[in-house]
């Protein structure tokens, strides 16, 4: 048999697998389209888009990429900030306007320095969760106390804090345990004027202080697991420093070595590793019941040995004791601080000036947008999208629907997304050229259908036909079509459906491409 006679065989093997039309269900079925883009736009009140069960106004983009979905929304400036999710909203009036103010800041110091290789890749200013800010989308001012937090977001319209005329970094956590951390002494490289230590009674926080022990054996497999020891733990001891003075530092001896690490690294290793390690023990459980939200909480705490005399061998105990105050990075204002600076009466510009030193609130609008991008997800192998209410939906800039329909299903696949939707979507197909391969004499290519439809395509040399086929049913993806190997060429390929048309041509002359 003939190359070409072998080509044309495969070609028609592959054919084969194609559902005949006459084979569908009668009954209409989600349609499955491949895209790059797709954007989701709520177009009456009340409709919204539904991403892992919290509601947004959108306009929602989901883009696809190598690394997996990404999806962003664009949001007004005031419905970003009804939506950040920080602090309980029945607290005190003051309170609620301070964490406005630093929330505003953040996104103006964080915009104001450009955005993050992350956030130039997937097209995003700042991100959704507490790695930036927590942004719940439509959810929080639609729940108890919301009223209270848009009050707090009006109050303070386009107030922020500056430095030497620019945004300031304000960082700020749930609870300092008594006293906040000067910058440097939890990330060296940082030297900001504003961001001293300083008092901060009368927090009423389930996390100003905790503590857990641990035996020896178990605090042995704890910092084996974060990678701290080699051999046998032999004993543990804290350097605590004063303000200014420096990162607190733990030191972890073993038989093998000793290995000095400062507290806030410490605290991201052992929170990763003490669920691995023992999950029956950490995160530990809190004085009234629930576990704490993680294994370490804060930069400030201490891990001590304590030895107990026994009567016979080994003739002690030992037990490790961690004594720990505040949770997050203790950096700036305590929200739990600022709480109880509110019940005491002091203001919003006050409560700001106390935790960062001295500066105060500022109409400064040219340093905050109209619009945020907020990404919602990033990298994700695939997720369901759900809409309320009328939407519109553009895939790769065509609008294919202006009405509810329900739950989508995307996954990500080479760089692009594969879309199931509801009935009804109704999308005209798209040919992408896709690649071209040299396999086993063969050449091959692999254009990429973005919507079901019926395909056909015409090989030929010189103006003469050297395979064809179609029109046959095919469903959105990547599929192949082998052809002989020539030098010099003409594929036409055609893609139609009930919605619309696309075809592409492709050409090669004078060599043979490499394979791919």
């Amino acid at each position: 048999m003939s190359r070409q006679a072998n080509a044309l065989l495969v070609i028609l093997t592959f054919l084969a697998t194609a559902v005949p039309v006459s084979a569908q269900e009668e009954t209409p079925a989600p349609e499955t389209v491949r895209a790059g883009i797709v954007e989701v736009t709520p177009v009456e009140e009340g409709a919204a888009v539904v991403v892992n069960g919290r509601r947004y106004g959108g306009p929602v983009r989901v883009t696809g990429h190598g690394s997996g979905l990404a999806v962003v929304e664009s949001v007004p400036l005031g419905g970003y900030l009804a939506g950040i999710q920080e602090v309980p909203f029945s607290w005190e009036p003051a309170a609620l306007e301070a964490q406005v103010i630093a929330a505003r800041t953040y996104l103006a110091w964080t915009l104001a320095r450009g955005r993050t290789e992350s956030g130039r890749a997937y097209d995003y200013d700042i991100c959704a969760t507490d790695a930036c800010q927590v942004y719940a989308g439509l959810e929080p001012a639609a729940g108890p106390g919301g009223e209270d937090w848009l009050r707090a977001v009006a109050a303070t319209d386009s107030q922020i804090l500056l430095y030497e005329g620019e945004p300031a970094q304000t960082y700020y956590s749930s609870t300092s345990g008594g006293r906040t951390r000067t910058v440097s002494d939890v990330w060296p490289e940082v030297d900001l004027p504003y961001l001293k230590a300083v008092e901060s009674p009368g927090e009423e926080s389930p996390f100003a202080e905790w503590s857990w022990r641990l035996p020896a054996r178990h605090m042995d497999e704890l910092v084996a697991e974060a990678g701290l020891s080699t051999g046998d733990l032999v004993d543990i001891s804290t350097t605590v420093r004063d303000d200014g003075e420096g990162p607190w530092t733990v030191t972890v001896d073993s038989t093998g070595g000793a290995e000095t690490i400062d507290t806030w690294q410490l605290r991201g290793m052992l929170n990763a590793a003490g669920p691995s390690a023992h999950p029956q023990h950490l995160p530990a459980v809190r004085p009234d019941g629930p576990r704490y939200p993680q294994t370490i909480l804060s930069p400030t705490f201490t891990i001590d040995a304590i030895h107990l005399p026994l009567a016979g061998p080994p003739g002690r105990l030992t037990i490790y004791q961690v004594n720990g105050r505040g949770w997050g990075h203790l950096v700036g204002m305590s929200q739990y601080g600022a709480q109880a600076m509110a019940e005491r009466g002091a203001s919003a510009a006050e409560i700001l000036e106390h935790y960062y030193a001295g500066l105060t609130p500022t109409e400064a609008p040219a340093f905050v947008p109209e619009t945020v991008e907020v990404a919602l997800m990033l990298g994700a192998a695939e997720f369901d999208l759900e809409v309320t209410g009328a939407v519109s939906v553009e895939i790769d800039g065509r609008e294919v629907a202006a009405e509810e329909l329900g739950s989508w299903s995307m996954v990500a696949d080479r760089g692009s997304i594969e879309v199931t939707s509801p009935v009804g979507l109704g999308l005209p197909p798209t040919l992408r050229p896709g690649t071209i391969a040299l396999e086993r004499g063969r050449l091959v290519f692999r254009p990429e259908l973005t919507a079901a439809a019926e395909v056909r395509w015409r090989f030929s040399v010189g103006g003469e036909e050297k395979a064809s086929f179609g029109p046959e049913p095919l469903d959105a993806g990547f599929f192949s079509i082998p052809v002989p190997l020539h030098d010099s060429f003409m594929l036409e390929i055609e893609a139609s459906n009930a919605h619309g048309s696309d075809s592409v041509e492709l050409a090669g002359a004078g060599a043979a491409p490499h394979p791919g």
